[in-house]
């Protein structure tokens, strides 16, 4: 039986305000002289943070990476679950207390993102949440000025992404995709080898995502609940009305909260957005169709009754067609071959495991595994020099080794774009248009036929029932519209 904690989420946001009263006479920012030892920059020249969402990969991989550039620091965080949220300021301030040589404890928490966006000494939001509180927070930001690294997928529906890269290129904001695969050096070469040339005119790439709706990925707490299926009361310290946000009122139900969102369809579009933002930007990219996409789109994939806890289609098998001809299949499944063997030939799309594949006319490469090495057609075209003009791609400020499975250079290209005022490695609109290809396939697989795909006017060719499923009704009050309502004057 899981044990309920009993400290209420109000008496805990009181603690967190108290403690911060009581140190009003200690460091809330670290000073100057602090930050200028130990490889720490100086308070001019440091990008400040604000984050929201400290789960695990929030408060984990993404303050992780924020610590590594020394030239940024964490000073606000905010959580809609209040041991997220403690455990998030204790290990914000822990960390700068070992690098400042002090003690620290000037982490400010919120439960209440409006809270955090509206301060004036933020530089940059970090969003870390669940998919369906990615867009709202992300255009407050920029309509408050701060530069924006956000995680993938970017959007919920591709109306609402739509409006975000509208937002950012209005408001002139630095917007980041907070993911590592556009600095991984094997997924670079890959892309500078296809767009090079070197396989001849490009005719069809494969991509493989991993099934979904499955717990064999997962850790710590989101495996724990994985198979918590039945409705109870939320949580005392979860806020769990602001947890739902924008999707329809349901009762709460672990399985579908922390970490497992992402198979239910309120809240996500399953594994095809999440890993499909993933290795389907590694398409768009090689293909060079980041500011376009395909023109139909058509699949097949068993989804669960939409009761079910977990409806997102655990496999799938999408087709895509681009207005040049070239193909594209997107899949999950089984497959017919064990991940761990060695294989003669191309592989990816016959195992579990996520890759991609190109195929052109002078043969193929590909990528089996994350972060999986090189292999093709032929040994030759691994070694091809290509024309760094004709390639034309934008590359990080750091390369990240895919051995490297600890580190990935998403923070450290952003706080470099906020400081020089260029744009990311993986800016708004790249990252709408990756996920708008996976929106389009889970509609395709809903409606149940081929679609014809407008992608400069974003819509659906003659077909207004798919056009419905572009966007989704938001619940009052966590709307887009009410955004401007939420910012304090002159915030």
């Amino acid at each position: 039986m899981r044990r309920r904690h009993h400290l209420s989420r109000r008496g805990f946001l009181k603690s967190l305000t108290a403690v911060a009263a009581g140190n009003s006479a200690g460091p809330w920012i670290i000073p100057s002289t602090a930050l200028g030892r130990d490889g720490l920059a100086a308070p001019s020249n440091r990008v400040s943070y604000g984050y929201i969402g400290c789960g695990g990969h929030g408060a984990g991989w993404n303050f992780d990476h924020v610590f590594r550039c020394p030239d940024a620091q964490i000073i606000s965080v905010c959580d809609v679950d209040a041991r997220h949220l403690s455990a998030a300021k204790s290990k914000v301030d822990a960390h700068y207390s070992q690098h400042s040589g002090r003690l620290y404890k000037g982490c400010a928490a919120y439960g209440d993102f409006r809270e955090l966006i509206n301060r004036k000494d933020i530089d940059v939001i970090g969003i870390a949440t669940p998919d369906h509180w990615h867009v709202i927070p992300a255009i407050m930001a920029a309509k408050t000025g701060k530069d924006v690294i956000c995680e993938k997928p970017l959007s919920l529906t591709v109306t609402e992404g739509r409006i975000l890269s509208n937002m950012i290129r209005e408001t002139d904001r630095v917007f980041q995709t907070a993911s590592e695969i556009r600095s991984i050096d094997v997924y670079i070469r890959l892309v500078e080898l296809v767009r090079g040339g070197v396989l001849g005119k490009l005719e069809h790439i494969e991509v493989r995502l991993p099934p979904g709706n499955v717990d064999s990925r997962l850790t710590g707490e989101a495996r724990d609940l994985f198979h918590a299926r039945v409705a109870e009361s939320p949580p005392r310290e979860l806020d769990y009305d602001m947890w739902l946000g924008q999707a329809p009122w349901m009762p709460y139900v672990p399985a579908r909260s922390h970490g497992n969102f992402r198979w239910n369809l309120a809240f996500s579009g399953g594994v095809l957005t999440d890993w499909g933002a993933h290795m389907i930007d590694l398409a768009q990219w090689g293909h060079a169709t980041e500011h376009s996409g395909p023109s139909t789109v058509e699949g097949r994939g068993e989804f669960p009754e939409r009761k079910e806890v977990h409806n997102t289609p655990p496999e799938f098998n999408v087709h895509y067609q681009y207005a040049d001809g070239v193909t594209m299949t997107v899949s999950a499944g089984q497959g017919d071959q064990d991940s761990a063997k060695k294989h003669q030939g191309p592989v990816v799309g016959r195992t579990t495991s996520p890759g991609i594949r190109f195929e052109g006319t002078e043969g193929w490469i590909e990528s089996h595994g994350w972060r999986g090495s090189l292999k093709a057609s032929r040994r030759s075209l691994l070694d091809a020099e290509v024309d760094a003009a004709k390639v034309n791609i934008t590359r990080p400020s750091e390369v990240i080794a895919r051995t490297d499975s600890f580190h990935g250079g998403e923070h450290r290209d952003f706080v470099n774009c906020v400081k020089s005022r260029q744009p990311c490695y993986a800016p708004a609109e790249t990252a709408h248009r990756t996920v708008t290809v996976a929106h389009l396939g889970n509609i395709a697989m809903q409606v149940g036929r081929k679609l014809k795909w407008d992608a400069d006017a974003e819509r659906f060719i003659a077909d207004p029932e798919a056009d419905e499923l572009l966007r989704r009704e938001q619940r009052e009050p966590w709307t887009i519209a009410n955004i401007d309502s939420w910012i304090e004057q002159g915030g």
